[in-house]
């Protein structure tokens, strides 16, 4: 048995897969497995990973018919072996110390989970790294998913900023929900534990890739697929309702935001063909409960209503 399994799902990534790969072979703590996880790629990323593979044994690739980022990771988290699971991207550079400080932090607190902060880099510049010593103050604390909605800056929807105990999250995997993955794996792993440690230093490299699924032109269909995510959930939390209550305020309210200031923020034209296709559902959502403005600040509030009128 491994300490870490580091799972890494990977879809035509060979432009960037070499350098994520390379970032977890340095890192400082070195008791893990990388579980590379094809998922259908057309281009050299299974090349890429079988060359990976042979230089390190660490290193297991994993084959599959394209199942999207939900499955694929998934598969990753079958095949692993380790004590804690960490989800990287195929497109991201982690920093060194990355492993060590989360999985430092998750054992002395004996905690269910640690997380830290990340920063964004354009494509094709490599961050500069520095090391860093021990003497940070950690935020430890219990009851993380209240925790993750009130400090919504320290504890963030992605899941490439956590280490997670594997036992802790008692056989959970990703919905096939793929845009809001991240956001509903979370919310219920968040329920599920009772301690988790902020660790206030920038481990996570998220490179601005023109591949990235958060940066792809805007659909329909990415509607859809975030209102079922916020369906799911009130589904979930159907028996705590002052829980859910709390869960729409602080995070669904303001990743629906999200979504309603990226279309606002397309060429006219788009943003008219998407706003005649989301306007009827929003308000089905919103008069089932799902969705609301409790939680925004009145500029929000009035962007949303200016976005539903025009």
């Amino acid at each position: 048995m491994v300490e870490i399994s580091v799972i890494v799902p990977a879809y035509n990534a060979e432009k960037y897969l070499e350098n994520t790969v390379r970032s977890i072979l340095k890192q400082t703590f070195s008791d893990f497995e990388a579980i590379l996880v094809n998922d259908g790629s057309v281009d050299k990323t299974p090349d890429i990973m079988n060359a990976l593979a042979k230089e390190d044994k660490r290193i297991t690739v994993i084959n599959q018919e394209n199942k999207k980022l939900p499955g694929a990771r998934n598969a990753g988290m079958r095949a692993a072996k380790g004590k804690y699971l960490y989800f990287a991207d195929a497109d991201d550079i982690l920093h060194p110390q990355l492993l060590a400080f989360l999985y430092q932090a998750c054992e002395k607190e004996q905690a269910d989970f640690a997380c830290c902060n990340f920063v964004a880099v354009p494509d094709g510049v490599m961050p500069e790294i520095s090391f860093y010593d021990d003497g940070y103050k950690p935020d430890v604390f219990e009851n993380p998913l209240k925790y993750m909605c009130t400090n919504r800056k320290k504890v963030s929807n992605n899941v490439w900023t956590k280490l997670y105990r594997t036992a802790s999250l008692d056989g959970l995997r990703f919905a096939d929900n793929q845009g809001a993955e991240d956001l509903y794996f979370n919310i219920l792993a968040m329920r599920r534990f009772s301690k988790g440690v902020f660790v206030p230093l920038t481990l996570y490299y998220y490179i601005l890739s023109s591949g990235s699924i958060t940066r792809k032109d805007f659909k329909a269909e990415k509607l859809c697929v975030h209102m079922d995510c916020y369906k799911r959930l009130q589904k979930d939390f159907e028996n705590n309702p002052v829980l859910w209550r709390l869960v729409k305020h602080r995070i669904i309210n303001r990743s629906f935001y999200s979504l309603v200031k990226a279309v606002s923020e397309l060429p006219k034209e788009k943003a008219q063909e998407l706003k005649a296709v989301w306007k009827p559902q929003i308000r089905a959502f919103k008069k089932a409960g799902i969705i609301g403005t409790e939680g925004l600040s009145l500029r929000k509030r009035v962007k949303l209503f200016f976005f539903m009128l025009f």
